[in-house]
């Protein structure tokens, strides 16, 4: 292996171990790891000594339902919902009792996350009330992750009010190039949830090969300046139809990869989800994934009860075969959760 490589990857552990920040060049070093070389099987191997040092070498499974699906007039150029593709035709909604049936569902496997994922515009008081059904039903024992639209701080402070215990909110990479909104304006929604005593995840998302490491680099920094307490590392998925449908995708040792440089670059300070589910990235440093159902802006299937990723007993394998073990999403939420 190469002597340099090793020598970095080393010295990022200690550094990761001591709660010291990564510099962007040495996130820029590993991110241009070949991904299928010696020196990053010893880069995931050193992330998941980090992680086992870190959580205990537990991983947490979630449950992200699609409650609607509609043209979206924003077009961001890697969304099958985009009003300008033309890829989906019409509007469609889970009904109430229809979510709540999944969420009991998913309860019953013994998960403890859900997340509702809307659509750009969704209105933040429907969302509210529908949250507050599933309070009322399954009560505050479990958390509930929004991921919608922008925020202000009053919106915020509605989502909190009605239950909700966190936001996930992605800063795009090649944000206002591939998106029409600004990096600013996403960091406007991510600080008006903090504000309002929500937890924030981001996400390095939808990473494609045609980003560079000093992209990817600088989209991390951000997320560990902003103080997240979580990050999904998320590959773009080339839907036919969308500006990028037919390039290619990152392999699943780039996402393993990446996956393992965020955890070295947050240590003990934030969750490490992967998306799509992969067992190498959970080996890797990985500690959360999440099962999907419903509408999901990475398809142009209009199949709104269509599992789309894995089930929850195979995402429960997943765990298992990767070394690790279930462990609770609360540990995660401390602070963010109530009992009434």
């Amino acid at each position: 292996m190469d002597k340099a490589i090793v020598a970095l990857i080393d010295d990022v552990k200690r550094k990761a171990l001591s709660a010291e920040e990564l510099t962007r060049e040495e996130l820029i070093g590993l991110i241009s790891i070949d991904p299928d070389s010696e020196e990053c099987d010893y880069l995931g191997h050193v992330s998941r000594e980090v992680k086992e040092k870190i959580s205990g070498n537990e991983v947490h499974i979630g449950s992200s339902i699609g409650v609607d699906l509609r043209p979206c007039q924003m077009s961001c150029r890697f969304c099958s919902l985009g009003e300008e593709w033309g890829l989906v035709d019409g509007e469609y909604e889970l009904s109430d009792d229809t979510i709540l049936e999944l969420v009991g569902h998913v309860l019953s496997k013994g998960h403890d996350k859900v997340t509702l994922r809307t659509t750009e515009f969704y209105p933040i008081d429907r969302l509210c009330n529908l949250c507050g059904k599933i309070r009322a039903r399954y009560g505050y024992d479990f958390a509930i992750t929004a991921n919608t639209g922008e925020l202000d701080e009053g919106s915020a402070r509605k989502l909190k009010d009605a239950g909700f215990n966190a936001i996930y909110h992605a800063i795009r990479i090649r944000e206002g190039i591939d998106t029409p909104l600004s990096i600013e304006r996403r960091i406007s929604t991510m600080r008006a949830a903090q504000a309002a005593g929500l937890r924030v995840s981001g996400g390095l998302d939808p990473i494609g090969i045609e980003h560079t490491p000093e992209e990817l680099a600088d989209c991390i920094l951000r997320y560990r300046e902003l103080r997240t307490n979580g990050i999904c590392v998320m590959k773009r998925v080339s839907v036919k139809g969308t500006p990028y449908g037919d390039m290619q995708e990152i392999s699943d040792r780039r996402l393993a990869q990446l996956t393992a440089i965020c955890r070295l670059a947050g240590g003990a300070s934030w969750a490490v989800a992967t998306h799509p589910a992969l067992s190498l990235s959970l080996k890797w440093g990985g500690d959360h994934i999440a099962v999907e159902t419903g509408a999901n802006p990475r398809n142009n299937n209009l199949d709104m009860l269509e599992w789309t990723v894995t089930d929850h007993d195979g995402a429960l394998r997943m765990v298992e075969e990767a070394g690790c073990r279930l462990g609770s999403i609360k540990d995660f939420f401390k602070g963010f959760m109530r009992s009434e």
